[in-house]
């Protein structure tokens, strides 16, 4: 299916994957939010909609209030975005273009008086050196690596690269973890859960990659990643159970060590500001933070 030209807005589909994956494979964006994955397994957390606008790939984040993520693909000058302004002034009175790498704001908008530009913390990705992550050599793994060694004292498992006939499985390692963190109860989970069922259910459809690990014939623990630029992959989840110390540290050296070779680095995404989750990714030992900024027009 075609994409619609601008202003017309359509649902993401999986019929529009060739077309986004190719514009994002010529026009790489260095943020998470920018794999066609991504796009698809949030559509219904955000409304996403999208459109073409010349040869850009314009998504609409169509919930209150309405903005649009970073234009993705050949952009002439930053005069594309006084049209996306211009259209958002119609529709909101707090227009603004969110998740914009860093590049993007250097390459378009950073010499410019036209616009305010806010950073934006808590959509920091993550990114990390897959070698390092695979061996966790040195003292600042010190602790990682006391948690692998006792994980593996402790259980006999099994790490398989995930498949279509896991998917069963895997759903209702899903429905098990939900069910003990009663996901539905908090807005966060329940958005993470919705996007994970995409995943699953549409695992074969979206050239996706994953693994699982696997204690006494049950998955207790799930990962699922793809390319993300031509020398970082980036994992869109990472689950474990967390009554087995040490199983996230496991499934994550595992992973990358079986199913991550290829690459430099991998992008684990952002903390969206949960001060657990910014110690937890802190203490990997990022090589750096992908800066990403909010846009506004001056008036």
């Amino acid at each position: 299916m075609q994409i619609s030209n601008f202003p017309e807005f359509q649902e993401i589909e999986i019929s529009h994957q060739g077309q986004i994956s190719e514009l994002l494979k010529r026009h790489p964006l260095e943020a998470s939010e920018y794999t066609f994955t991504n796009l698809f397994a949030f559509k219904g957390t955000y409304n996403i909609k999208i459109s073409l606008l010349d040869a850009s790939l314009i998504i609409l984040k169509d919930i209150e209030p309405k903005s649009f993520f970073c234009p993705a693909g050949e952009i002439q000058s930053a005069d594309v975005l006084d049209v996306l302004f211009d259209w958002l002034k119609s529709q909101t009175d707090e227009a603004c273009i969110e998740r914009v790498p860093e590049s993007f704001v250097h390459k378009y908008v950073g010499n410019s008086d036209d616009f305010i530009i806010e950073e934006t913390r808590d959509h920091f990705d993550y990114l990390y050196n897959v070698e390092e992550l695979v061996e966790l050599k040195g003292r600042k793994y010190h602790d990682k690596r006391n948690k692998v060694n006792k994980f593996r004292t402790l259980y006999k498992y099994q790490y398989l690269p995930l498949t279509p006939d896991l998917i069963d499985d895997c759903l209702d390692f899903e429905d098990s973890w939900c069910e003990v963190k009663e996901c539905e109860k908090f807005y966060g989970l329940e958005k993470e859960r919705t996007a994970i069922l995409q995943m699953l259910l549409n695992f074969e459809a979206l050239n996706i990659t994953g693994g699982v690990i696997r204690i006494n014939e049950r998955i207790e623990a799930l990962t699922l990643a793809e390319q993300m630029m031509q020398d970082t992959i980036v994992i869109h989840v990472e689950k474990a159970n967390t009554d087995i110390p040490g199983l996230y540290q496991v499934i994550n050296q595992e992973f990358l060590q079986h199913d991550a070779q290829d690459y430099t680095y991998v992008n684990r995404e952002q903390d969206l500001g949960v001060p657990g989750l910014r110690k937890s990714k802190m203490s990997y030992n990022p090589v750096r933070l992908v800066r990403k900024f909010k846009i506004k027009k001056k008036l």
